[in-house]
């Protein structure tokens, strides 16, 4: 159960107060509109009272009445009026002379007095709907805002999580090397894991970089008409070298039927998706993993895919693997490394190259396929 804090339930008064105000203020006007109808209605009988008199009736009045003094008050009964009789109201009249205001200014009267009736009505319908909207508004900005929160407190653990593993392997493996406690036979060894956790806490780095250098706009990218088939060779070759599981193969599959295909793109920002991309690909590609390079030509561009044989993940989320600090693969993604940054990077590095990238999975423990789309040149 979430905790009520006192800006809570000030939030909660304030949006009572408002709706009881704005109810209390439709209710006031609204009399004031009927009081107002009142007021016209007897305005024209008066006047329609004393045009008759000018007009020579004022010698007809009976016996009955005092010829000096003031004009007597006839006043019927409330109920005459609350059956719909709009003249039953305290004014002076003369009954004996038949004396009723124009029909058409009656009309006119009540035609006004409809019109700022409905106003009103509608303008107080639209004031509640309005508060309602702005306070769903502002309630779904309060959920994103602890959401978000509570993402970059989880990336800011992980990514602590992730610099100090790494760091306390390369230390170890110095103090080892300085203490001459090596076998000469294992030195190359430990020198190529201790060349793989740095590289690895590199590329961890530069992912945060680049997500901070996007977010702000400051991120550059130059597009260049760039050899395909040698970058990517080179690439695999470099990824064999350092960075891929003793237990997984990386291999390089040319589909396309060309080889010579350059492309459009900026060999930094591409160098940093292949990267991304990859590393989840022996990250979640199971104990063995087999990730394939495939590279595919047609209809003027050209499609870079990863592929793996592991976990896989709900076809349904395929859009939501995108969002930063995210991870959402399943629950084997809680024992691998990783800060979330990684594809919403290479996402956004693919767009400001003018291509895309989409992920692909027939289902859990189906495999997935994260294809990079690119222009090609020429």
């Amino acid at each position: 159960m979430r905790k009520v804090r006192l800006y809570h339930l000030i939030f909660g008064a304030s949006l009572i107060s408002l709706a009881a105000l704005g109810t209390w203020w439709t209710i006031f006007f609204m009399r004031s509109v009927e009081f107002e109808r009142k007021a016209r209605l007897s305005q024209l009988m008066h006047a329609s009272v004393v045009t008759a008199l000018m007009l020579g009736h004022a010698d007809e009045r009976p016996e009955t009445g005092p010829r000096d003094g003031p004009v007597p008050l006839l006043v019927e009964p409330a109920s005459s009026f609350e059956k719909g009789d709009i003249f039953a109201l305290a004014v002076p009249r003369y009954p004996d002379l038949g004396v009723r205001p124009d029909p058409a200014a009656i009309a006119a009267v009540e035609d006004k007095i409809a019109r700022r009736r409905l106003m009103l009505i509608g303008e107080g319908i639209f004031m509640l709907l309005l508060l309602a909207v702005l306070s769903f508004m502002l309630y779904r900005l309060v959920i994103q805002e602890r959401r978000h929160l509570r993402r970059m407190e989880a990336f800011v653990a992980s990514v602590s999580h992730e610099m100090k593993t790494p760091l306390a392997g390369v230390k170890s493996l110095l103090q080892t090397l300085a203490d001459g406690k090596v076998p000469e036979a294992e030195e190359a060894r430990l020198l190529a894991m201790g060349l793989k956790e740095s590289q690895r806490l590199e590329h961890m780095i530069e992912n945060v970089l680049i997500s901070g250098r996007l977010r702000g706009g400051r991120f550059k990218v130059e597009r260049e008409r760039l050899e395909l088939k040698p970058f990517t060779e080179s690439f695999v070759e470099r990824r064999r070298r350092h960075l891929t599981s003793d237990r997984g193969s990386l291999e390089l599959e040319w589909r396309a039927q060309r080889k010579e295909i350059r492309v459009l793109a900026d060999p930094h920002a591409l160098r940093v998706i292949l990267d991304n991309l990859v590393d989840n690909a022996f990250k979640y590609g199971g104990a063995a993993p087999a990730v394939r390079l495939c590279v595919e030509a047609g209809n003027g561009g050209v499609e870079i895919a990863v592929e793996d044989d592991g976990i896989g993940f709900d076809p349904a989320k395929a859009e939501h693997l995108f969002a930063p600090f995210r991870r959402d693969l399943g629950p084997q993604v809680a024992t691998q490394p990783g800060t979330g940054l990684g594809l919403s990077i290479s996402l956004a590095l693919a767009r400001k190259m003018g291509g895309g990238l989409r992920a692909k999975s027939d289902g859990p423990e189906r495999g997935s396929r994260f294809t990079l789309s690119l222009e090609e040149a020429g």
